[in-house]
């Protein structure tokens, strides 16, 4: 029997869009989103794995008005636009589905539920198995004996879809799936914006059709209810009539092609042509998963013509691969480190933590211990090819002496903008050198050791021949690189001078650690816990019954059902269920003092969970907290840092702030922290030139006081704590491109007031306007932004028909510049005190970076030494028209010396 697998491709896709919200976005390197095409794919490819669909098709919606929207011009109007990095991907998919072989249908002027209704009933009628995968609950009134929908989930512990057949669904709800549309017309659906029966929700509106069968049925019946609710059914007659119209899916719709005709695979399957189309984006996991890892992508590799240099690097890793790859375990007499002839990597055997190094000339691999390669390159600077060279060196138990700054590819390929995002061997080698990549890598995790893991017989042994392999690509890569920014001074000095000593300096950085207490994260957590039992008893008091108030399910039945607080529901959220997040609980917190209280228990929950509890679990055995930073990840050139993400500690907030007193300096120590002052705000003013803020800070005048002054027309006696703190709000917004609405809704003002203010502000810092115009032109001309020391952001967002995502790639030309460079110093001074520390101070430690702030960790009586040191680095780590200024503190905690 034939099985027909219908898809509603809105509905998954958007459950895909949203799933990732918060994390760092899947991009293609020329920019396009992915993340939601990963997801639908991933989706849709489990269930055809499961299901065996022999007919298969997709079903979008179109943006056309529906024949719903002549019924009632409220059908939904509540509903926003698609956001415009979601709509970028909805093309892609379409794409993807056509080079798959999977049949997609749209009809103007009907949703995808008509036409996945229209061809559930073909289906039937033919003798098919059909399944409808879809987070449409509106779909249940299709289920029968033949058609089945499955109905995706998520949540810890749960599985990923949940099948409701017919009795799936009676043992759920109580009613057959045939009265759905009579639930669906009562309770009303607020995402389509249908208003239903006046306070009859999801339980109440089952509970009437499993008594009575139907809405007339109700209705006729409407004296046998209570007498308000009876009172309200009357009054819904008309109202009743047209919700059944507006929920009942149409499963006659005018379908150009018959259930028969969605045979699986199409003849539009084209596996060259996708695998290309996959292999520029980049989703490499669905290359894997469509089984297309051997077959050669279409019009992926350039036709340009690749020059005789990178021909011939080509040729010798290709020849060195086939003749077998000459491996040594003993150190060389002499070695060749000039000219990024020397690779290096690391490998964990059986025998203990090595290190390899590739002669490029000889194309010989030495497999030797860190000791062996000190004496090797002993008093010599070396600079060697690596991939991941901070990471990787972690399994050796102290850095390597004469290794100042590495040649890190990773780091390389993100700065010149090879690809987007944070750049795999692979793509990088394929981009570079123009070929594919030739190593063949074993299958399954390989697990990196580091400082703190046991090393065991199973550990190693055969990694050697895999890590030479993908050295002799490395270093292939570094020296078409290297030739490659030879003529180009800013991109050379920004990654000899800036990056590639960073990442030695962030190796320091992690090695040394950062001292935690745990005993005071315990206490914390103790405090938290009893805090958050007292607010629990208060919520459960003020709500009438005991629930997990952590559980949005729970949550939702306690504030918007009947028999607790009923209080107005709002917008729905994407399981179905009403919304319980942050904007729905502060728009009721006026009707019941309990919705405070949630709000609290849910910010210490969350100082708990994540850094009372979370961080005592990333202490090390040494107690102290070994984060990692990330150098090839933001489109700023900012630092990220993981495992855990120190540079998320909350300090907005007194509560978030009390965990910054967890951090400690050891016993005899004390930590000393500097802080850029308004670091970007100093950046406008130099690189503007504009006269009013340069002479502020010149001055030693508070910039926000003298901005306020200028915006309101009054002297800067006459300025006011609010004034001073809307100004604030204006400084730095002006940086990021702020609109009219953007800035009224961060300040609560009205729209006139916010315009107002910009209008004013662009008046009196003439300079400031006119700069940042000309940012906006330069970036829309060259297609990139670049910082004052040559960092390159590609705006492919200026190339969007899209509005709303052209406006975004506007903001960036405006903000990377200062953004950008204000991250380039930080570098700059991080590998400054670095190497001041060592030359003048060897005893501190250079422990964290957090945005514009270096944390050391010294001894008491050195504080006053590292505290000069730390300052004078970080002030003369640029020469601006303004002066750098970095606020030093002491203390025993970071909280304290903040």
């Amino acid at each position: 029997m034939s099985t027909l697998l219908l898809v509603d491709g809105n509905s998954i896709i958007n459950r895909a869009y949203y799933a990732v919200i918060g994390r760092a976005p899947m991009t293609a390197p020329d920019g396009t989103p992915t993340g939601a095409v990963n997801g639908f794919f991933n989706s849709v490819l489990g269930v055809m794995k499961e299901y065996n669909p022999d007919h298969m098709c997709v079903l979008f919606d179109r943006r056309e008005p529906t024949f719903r929207h002549k019924m009632s011009v409220d059908y939904k109007a509540n509903r926003k636009g698609m956001p415009d990095d979601l709509a970028a991907q909805m093309p892609v998919v379409k794409n993807i589905l056509d080079l798959y072989g999977i049949k997609r249908m749209e009809l103007a002027g009907y949703e995808a539920d008509d036409l996945i209704g229209t061809l559930s009933k073909q289906g039937e009628e033919q003798g098919m198995n059909v399944y409808i995968f879809s987070g449409d609950h509106d779909d249940f009134q299709l289920i029968s004996d033949k058609v089945s929908v499955i109905m995706p989930q998520s949540g810890k512990g749960k599985e990923p879809r949940v099948l409701f057949d017919r009795k799936m669904f009676e043992d759920t709800y109580g009613v057959k799936p045939e009265v759905f549309v009579q639930v669906k017309a009562l309770m009303g659906d607020n995402s389509d914006n249908i208003k239903g029966v006046e306070k009859v929700g999801e339980k109440t509106a089952f509970k009437l059709i499993a008594d009575y069968g139907s809405c007339e049925e109700v209705f006729n019946n409407a004296d046998k209810l209570s007498p308000a609710l009876g009172e309200r059914v009357k009054n819904s007659k008309e109202l009743l009539d047209l919700n059944i119209k507006l929920c009942t899916i149409d499963r006659e719709s005018p379908v150009e092609e018959n259930a028969k005709d969605c045979v699986y695979p199409s003849s539009t399957r084209d596996f060259p042509a996708l695998s290309g189309v996959l292999s520029r984006l980049a989703l490499k996991s669905l290359i894997k998963k469509l089984d297309l890892e051997d077959v050669k992508p279409a019009g992926f590799v350039t036709t340009e013509e690749v020059d005789d240099f990178v021909t011939g690097i080509k040729d010798q890793v290709e020849s060195c691969l086939k003749s077998g790859l000459n491996i040594k375990y003993e150190a060389p007499s002499s070695f060749d480190f000039e000219n990024l002839n020397c690779g290096i990597d690391f490998v964990d055997i059986s025998s203990g933590n090595k290190i390899i190094i590739l002669d490029w000339n000889s194309k010989t691999f030495y497999v030797i211990d860190p000791d062996e390669f000190n004496k090797l390159s002993s008093g010599k600077k070396v600079i060697p090819a690596s991939y991941e060279y901070k990471d990787r060196s972690k399994i050796i138990k102290e850095p390597l002496k004469s290794v100042e700054s590495v040649f890190d590819c990773e780091i390389a390929g993100y700065v010149l903008n090879v690809l987007s995002g944070k750049p795999d061997l692979q793509r990088l080698y394929e981009s570079i050198i123009k070929s594919a990549y030739p190593v063949e890598e074993k299958k399954g995790p390989v697990k990196q050791l580091s400082l703190f893991d046991e090393i065991t017989e199973d550990d190693g042994s055969s990694k050697v021949e895999e890590t030479a392999s993908k050295l002799l690509a490395v270093t292939a890569i570094a020296k078409v690189i290297s030739r490659d920014i030879e003529n180009d001074k800013d991109l050379k000095s920004l990654l000899y001078d800036i990056e590639f000593p960073l990442v030695i300096t962030l190796d320091k950085i992690e090695r040394n650690g950062m001292h935690v207490s745990g005993k005071r994260l315990s206490e914390l957590h103790s405090e938290y816990t009893k805090r958050l039992e007292d607010i629990s008893a208060r919520v459960y008091d003020e709500c009438g019954t005991e629930f997990n108030i952590s559980s949005p399910k729970q949550l939702a039945d306690v504030l918007y059902g009947p028999k607790y607080l009923n209080l107005p529901s709002g917008k729905k959220g994407k399981s179905g269920d009403f919304s319980t997040g942050i904007d729905e609980l502060k728009r009721l917190r006026h009707m019941s003092p309990a919705i405070d209280n949630i709000i609290k228990y849910r910010e210490l929950s969350k100082l708990d969970s994540t850094y009372a509890v979370g961080l005592a679990r990333a202490i090390r055995s040494d107690s102290r907290i070994h984060t990692t930073f990330t150098q090839a990840m933001t489109n700023t050139g900012r630092l990220s840092s993981t495992e855990p993400n120190l540079q998320n500690i909350p300090v907005r907030t007194e509560e978030g702030s009390r965990l910054r007193e967890a951090f400690t300096a050891e016993e005899g120590k004390i930590l000393v922290d500097a802080d850029y002052s308004q670091i970007e705000l100093r950046l406008l003013a130099a690189l503007s030139g504009d006269e009013v803020m340069c002479s502020a800070f010149l001055e030693g005048e508070d910039i926000h006081k003298r901005t306020a002054a200028k915006v309101y027309g009054v002297t800067e006696d006459m300025v006011t704590h609010k004034m001073r703190a809307t100004a604030k709000t204006v400084n730095f917004s002006i940086i990021y491109g702020i609109s009219d609405y953007g800035l009224a809704t961060d300040l609560g003002i009205s729209y006139k007031e916010a315009s107002d203010l910009i209008k004013e502000y662009n008046n009196q810092f003439p300079g400031v306007t006119s700069y940042l115009e000309a940012l906006r032109n330069s970036g829309e001309e060259k297609g990139y932004a670049v910082t004052m020391y040559g960092r390159k952001r590609i705006l492919n967002e200026l190339k969007s028909q899209n509005r709303n995502i052209k406006n975004f790639g506007y903001r960036a030309a405006m903000n990377t510049p200062i953004q950008g460079t204000a991250a380039d110093i930080i570098k700059i001074a991080m590998n400054r005190v670095s190497k001041a520390l060592e030359e003048k101070l060897p005893t501190a430690k250079l422990v964290m970076q957090v945005h514009d702030e270096l944390i050391c960790e010294c001894n008491i009586e050195d504080k006053d030494l590292c505290a000069s040191i730390l300052k004078e680095e970080m002030e003369k780590a640029a020469s601006l028209s303004v002066p750098l200024l970095a606020e030093v503190g002491f203390g025993k905690d970071w909280l304290e010396a903040k």
